[in-house]
């Protein structure tokens, strides 16, 4: 008897350790998907949407161990700390101000989410298959480049549901984070480039207004050539 309690006891032990590791792996890609809700709740409803802003408190308020999640994400918890705290003030301050500048706050705690977990997104990003998108975004700038980024972060956001997750995506804030743009010579906010399954960019769009309609011919086009 006291053997199965024993044995129950670790069985149920490596079952929590399991779960653990699997929520932390999971962590980003919950946020992400979330705040990918959040987007595109609001350009349906044109209202920040309630249930998904919740759903997004629950994922960045989970308890999490602070040495495992460093090791998992090679990022501070104090970093991860700073993101929950930016979210807070941002559930505070969109009480009183209208959807369309509670959408652009969101964007900016979007982007320091970005941020945050910028090394393991760059890990993850460049080791996929797919084909990938880069958004080189931007968290300080004219108000004017600022809106456009967040409502090209939209089309992107909108672009990948609608194309089934055939492409891997990545939103960069290029104030902080410029590497990329100057490696692939990009440098306005915001841009897209397009990278191959061997991470070679192959197009790219430039500052411009009509980039979602450029990208969609573009991956028509890819679309055809490959079923030749």
């Amino acid at each position: 008897m006291k053997n199965f309690i024993t044995l129950r006891l670790l069985l149920t032990l490596i079952t929590f350790n399991v779960g653990v590791v699997h929520l932390y792996a999971q962590v980003t890609l919950l946020i992400n998907k979330a705040a990918a809700d959040v987007f595109l709740s609001f350009d349906e409803d044109k209202s920040l949407p309630v249930t998904e802003l919740k759903s997004l408190n629950s994922i960045l308020n989970s308890e999490v161990d602070d040495i495992e999640f460093v090791k998992e994400y090679s990022t501070a918890k104090a970093a991860y700390d700073s993101l929950k705290n930016h979210f807070k003030k941002f559930e505070s301050e969109c009480k009183n101000i209208s959807s369309d500048s509670g959408l652009f706050l969101f964007n900016q705690c979007y982007l320091h989410f970005s941020n945050t977990f910028y090394d393991y997104f760059k890990q993850k990003f460049f080791s996929s298959t797919k084909t990938k998108i880069i958004l080189f975004s931007a968290s300080m700038s004219c108000y004017c480049t600022l809106e456009m980024c967040k409502n090209q972060t939209i089309d992107i956001l909108k672009f990948i549901k609608e194309n089934n997750e055939k492409y891997d995506c990545w939103i960069v804030d290029s104030y902080w984070h410029n590497e990329l743009q100057i490696e692939y010579e990009t440098f306005f906010a915001p841009s897209v480039i397009v990278l191959d399954t061997s991470n070679e960019m192959f197009y790219k769009i430039e500052y411009d207004e009509n980039m979602i309609i450029k990208l969609i011919k573009f991956s028509i086009i890819d679309h055809m050539e490959k079923l030749h």
